[in-house]
Order: structure tokens, then sequence, then C-alpha cells
């Protein structure tokens, strides 16, 4: 019993001595490789702040614009300044034809065109509707957005106006009108993204995508590297062929965890302090999350490693699923109006459950309970790829030993 439990010891010191080595080693190689170091240290430091920097403003405000004022009445003028009143907008020119308006717009010195036509005031004045045309940019939805938005409210503003002027017309006291015009107030509280913003509804989710984009690319260049520098062209030395598919497998992943642990600190927490981005989760909620969002994605990464030959093929792979995982997602396009081929799709990338899940908790306020399927999910796709990975790497092993075997 007691050399039973000797020998236990002496492969469970063994064992873990071997996968320190790997991880060390594993780190080395990372930290002496220049792309690799710019892609695990430099990128995920940068990204997230060049990202939230460009759309620090969020939303589009004074938003240039053409009048084109055809009535010139007292009412087409106070149209127009409530129209410059508003946030969203800024009447920037007063041209007298749409042949001006749109060559200014073909300059790209306004962004949106109204026009007011020559009945407005003898509408208004006989009772009937009069119709005010927008004319908005469509190259960007922010641009459009606003001009909608503010255009849309003053509109409905100069009509509560004009129904109170005609109650209190037909007799109405002052209160009465504003009642009857108005019967009901609506107070809008946004829960998920108090700002409005685009940065506030885009760049957390990306922020997510960023972690497995860039782990899966430097697992991708250091598989690829390894082939090009053993004589070989194998994925493993072969000074390691002994050490064991479990712990190779293991101290390969403990040095990206490890670096990728820091890096979280930063992006999921310092990002969004600076930014004012929702920050609602609670230190042991993305804990939760992220642990099984690093494995599964760092499994995942190895399990695709033994498909590259050299440092350039993960690049292409990074370019082509990084925006189709962002629609993906369930942020971009709700999750009710995929069809059920591309939910099964989506559901084998670990990205995929942690953008919705750190949507949750960040933007939502969910707790772990509420997010348990995301969660549940991410450490199914842990298991699936860690058995996966020991396999594809168990046969790289192999590989290995016959090709040495071979050569002596």
């Amino acid at each position: 019993m007691k050399t039973f439990i000797l020998r236990t010891f002496d492969r469970f010191k063994s064992a873990v001595g071997n996968t320190a080595l790997i991880f060390q080693r594993e780190l080395v190689l990372l930290l002496s490789d220049l792309g690799v170091t710019i892609l695990l240290l430099i990128v995920p430091v940068v990204y997230p702040f060049l990202y939230s920097l460009i759309y620090y403003p969020e939303v589009v405000r004074d938003l240039p614009v053409a009048v084109v004022d055809m009535s010139q009445s007292s009412d087409s003028r106070a149209f127009i300044r409530k129209l410059n009143a508003t946030p969203d907008l800024d009447i920037r020119y007063e041209c007298i034809s749409m042949e001006e308006a749109a060559e200014k717009f073909r300059k790209r010195e306004n962004r949106g065109i109204v026009l007011i036509p020559e009945t407005y005031s003898s509408d208004l004045a006989l009772g009937r509707q009069a119709v005010v045309s927008l004319y908005a940019d469509m190259e960007f939805f922010l641009y459009y957005k606003a001009m909608v938005m503010g255009a849309g409210l003053v509109s409905i503003e100069e009509g509560n106006d004009i129904q109170i002027k005609r109650l209190l017309n037909a007799g109405l006291s002052e209160r009465q009108a504003e009642v009857f015009s108005n019967p009901f107030v609506i107070s809008g509280n946004s829960i998920a993204n108090p700002a409005g913003g685009f940065a506030s509804y885009g760049i957390p989710a990306a922020l997510m995508l960023i972690i497995q984009q860039t782990l899966v690319l430097a697992i991708g260049i250091m598989a690829g590297t390894a082939r090009e520098r053993h004589k070989l062209g194998t994925l493993i030395p072969c000074d390691l062929r002994r050490m064991g598919t479990f712990r190779m497998v293991l101290g390969k992943s403990a040095a990206y965890f490890l670096i990728y642990a820091v890096m979280c600190f930063y992006m999921l927490g310092a990002i969004p302090a600076w930014f004012g981005y929702p920050d609602k989760a609670g230190f042991s909620q993305l804990v939760a999350l992220m642990v099984p969002y690093l494995l599964s994605a760092i499994f995942f990464g190895l399990c695709l490693s033994v498909f590259f030959k050299n440092r350039e093929t993960p690049m292409l792979l990074y370019l082509f699923l990084s925006l189709p995982l962002l629609f993906l997602s369930g942020i971009i396009w709700p999750l009710s109006n995929m069809s059920p081929w591309w939910q099964v799709v989506r559901s084998i990338f670990p990205s995929s459950h942690a953008m919705l899940g750190y949507i949750k908790m960040n933007s939502l306020g969910a707790d772990i309970s509420e997010t348990s399927h995301e969660i549940a999910m991410l450490w199914k796709l842990t298991a699936f790829y860690f058995v996966f990975a020991c396999l594809v790497y168990k046969t790289q092993i192999s590989k290995v030993k016959k090709l040495v075997l071979d050569a002596g």
C-alpha cells in the first residue's frame, strides 16, 4: 500500500512538473514572438480603447441640415426655430431652392434637407394636414436616426400646439385643452442603454469577440510557427513527445489563460469605467462567465491549430469569421428571427454565448441564475473542445513518435 501511494505521488509530481515545464516553455515562446506578443498584449489593450474613442460621443448631435422654406410664413419660421432648438439638428443653411440644398448635400456640407411647402401656413389655417418632407442621409444610420428623431419630436410638439389653439378657440380652458390634446404622458426610461448610444450597444459585445478571435489567432500562429521551425514539420517538438497528451494540452492552455485572465481585468473593468458603458455585473458574475469562456476559447483554438501549416493561415480564418460571428451573437440580429440551422451553427462558437451572457449581466443586470443557460453552454463547449483537443494532440504526438522511429 505504501509503495502504491509513493508511486502515485511520484506520478502526480512528474505530471505536475511536466505540465509546468510545458507551461513555462509555451509562455517563453509566446513572449519571444513579436507577432503573437502584439496579438496577446497590444491588440486587447489598443483595440477596445481605440474603438471606444472613435464612438465616444455615442450619439450624433447638431446634425447639419439645410431648410428649403417655400412658405416664408410666421408658422414655417416657428417650425424652423423649433427644429434648430433640438439637440439632434443644427439648421446650418436656409436655401431658396431644392437644387441649392441638394448641391450642398452632394458637397457634404449638410446631412439632411427639410422641405416646407408653399401651402404650409394656409393648410394649417384651413385645418388641413400640412406635409413637411425630410431628405435624410442614409449613408450612416446614426445620421438618419438624428434627422428622424429631431423632426419627429418637433412635429408632435407642433401638432399639440395647433390642437390646443383650436380647442381654446372652441371655448375650452387652457388646462382642458392641454389634457384633451395630450391625454397621457409617456415617461421613457432606458434600462439597458441609458445613453442610447452606439458604443454602449456594440462595444461590450465586440470586447468579448476580440478575446476569442485574438486567442484563436495567437494559438494558430504559434502552431504554424512550430511546423515551420521543426525539421519534420510537426506540431509537437520531438523532445516533448513523451510528455503526455493531458500535460501538453493543460500546459499550453495555462499559458494563454494566465495572459488573458490579466487582460480581462483591463478590457472588462477599465474600459467600461473610462467610457461610461453599462457596468452592472459584479466580480463574481464576471468570473462565473469568463472562466468557462476563456477555457472554451483556448481549447477551441487548440483544436483548430492542427490545421494550420504556416503563420499566415490563421489570419484568413480570423478575417473570415469575425463579422459573421458578430451577427450570429444574437446582439445585432435577434435569435428569435434566426433559422434553427443558424442557431445550431452559432452554438458551436464560445463567443456567441459569452457575448449574450455578458450583455445580459453588464447591461441588463442579470445575475448568474439568469445567465445559467449561457454559462452552462460555455462549460459544455469547454468539456467538448478539451476532449477534442486531447484527441487531436494525441494523434499529433503519435505522428511525431512514428516519424522519429522512421527517421532513426
